[in-house]
Parts: C-alpha cells; structure tokens; sequence
C-alpha cells in the first residue's frame, strides 16, 4: 500500500472518484496518475488494494517490493518528460 501511495504524480484532475464497490459509493479522492519512473497506475488503486483485496500485476509487486517498498521519485524534468509522453502538445501530435 504505502508504494502504490507513494507514487510520483504526473497528471491530476478534478474528477472525483467514488468508491463503486462501496453500497455508499463513498468519496475517495480526486483522480490522479503517478509513477516511479516505470510503473503508472491511477491513484484510486489503492483503496481498492486495501479494501477488497483487488489483484495487482505480479510483475508489479516483484518491482516493487525489489525497490523495498519505496519507488524511487523522479527528478522535476524526469517527471516533465514523462508527462510530455502523456500529453503531447496539439503541435507534435
């Protein structure tokens, strides 16, 4: 859990996510995609992870817990260059 919560952001939005296995359908968060420089994953995996015991990619886990648990957090043009292959802009597109 704490590496999946400990990812790096490259994109937020203000979309609210819901929990839709919940009978409340209670608030989560708002929607976020992080990395560790290799992995993305949107930031309301967790939850679901934690709550309901929702499978996660062994490979995923190999990686992680290779790391120790604790993704490495890329540099601020590290993260720019991964956003930028996100989200070109309407020029290069």
């Amino acid at each position: 859990m704490r590496y999946l919560r400990a990812g790096s952001v490259i994109a937020a939005t203000g979309s609210a996510v819901h929990d839709y296995l919940s009978p409340a359908n209670e608030f989560i968060d708002g929607l976020r995609l992080v990395t560790d420089g290799e992995w993305f994953w949107y930031t309301d995996l967790a939850p679901y992870v934690e709550r309901y015991h929702v499978p996660v990619d062994g490979r995923f886990v190999d990686h992680a817990h290779h790391r120790g648990w604790l993704p490495p957090q890329p540099s601020d043009d590290q993260l720019v260059q991964i956003a930028d292959t996100f989200f070109p802009d309407d020029d290069e597109a």
